[in-house]
């Protein structure tokens, strides 16, 4: 086993959380694993082992080191074909206690520290928008999953008991970028409808691996947006396993 290999697999047993994701673009599917640790000083040493053997410049490493006191929360996520490498903070620690003084106003959840192709290097902070209602939230997403051919009258049906109690939603906004992403998990979603709904990716590169994931996974995550690379492109996450995380990467 190689020190790349190595380290993602001590990530893969340690990790508090594992996802797959595969995002459409306009060119291409990007299908990317993530791992996420409760902070602790050993598991931002074992992402930053991972992320280093990866190739992510110590100046990147330095800012998401930055970024984690006050984090709840640690991550990293890199495409399977190894040419990205994204290390996250999150703060829903803080964003609780920004609400319970009655501040709904946006604030940071999370921040991406991304190594990109082409030496494209990003940084990214996703505002959430707290107790955002359907009418916040709805046209982003609807608007999403059209520019990929999806119903989206199905999707209202699909996301049915999405609500400002229990979505999470956040925006993000940048040079040549502009996305959201919407926590889905604390909702009921049924696996066989979000599967159905989105039988039309089979069409596309990767399509029936996320028709597989959704049939057997749960839904976590939607992202979606433009970026002045992919164009639109439209993200969905998955609540994955250890080996099923590590069998995408060898």
């Amino acid at each position: 086993m190689n020190n790349i290999s190595e380290n993602l697999s001590v990530m893969a047993q340690t990790a508090d959380a594992c996802e797959r994701s595969w995002s459409l673009g306009a060119h291409e599917t990007e299908e990317r694993v993530l791992f996420f640790c409760e902070t602790s000083v050993k598991a931002a040493e074992q992402i930053a082992r991972a992320a280093q053997s990866l190739g992510i410049t110590d100046s990147l490493l330095a800012d998401w080191s930055t970024a984690i006191p006050g984090a709840d929360a640690i991550g990293l996520a890199l495409r399977c074909d190894r040419q990205s490498v994204r290390l996250y903070t999150q703060y829903w620690t803080m964003i609780g206690a920004h609400v319970k003084r009655g501040n709904r106003s946006p604030f940071p959840l999370y921040r991406g520290f991304k190594s990109l192709p082409g030496g494209v290097v990003r940084s990214d902070d996703y505002l959430a928008i707290p107790m955002a209602p359907p009418e916040v939230f709805w046209p982003r997403m609807a608007e999403g999953f059209a520019a990929f051919d999806l119903d989206t009258e199905q999707a209202q049906d699909v996301f049915r008991d999405l609500d400002a109690g229990n979505a999470i939603f956040t925006v993000t906004s940048g040079e040549g970028r502009k996305s959201w992403l919407t926590t889905v998990r604390r909702a009921d979603i049924d696996r066989a409808e979000v599967a159905d709904w989105l039988a039309p990716l089979a069409a596309r590169p990767l399509g029936d691996d996320i028709i597989t994931a959704a049939r057997t996974t749960d839904l976590v995550h939607v992202a979606g947006g433009q970026d002045a690379v992919k164009g639109d492109f439209l993200t969905f996450y998955f609540e994955s396993d250890p080996e099923s995380v590590l069998a995408r990467l060898r």
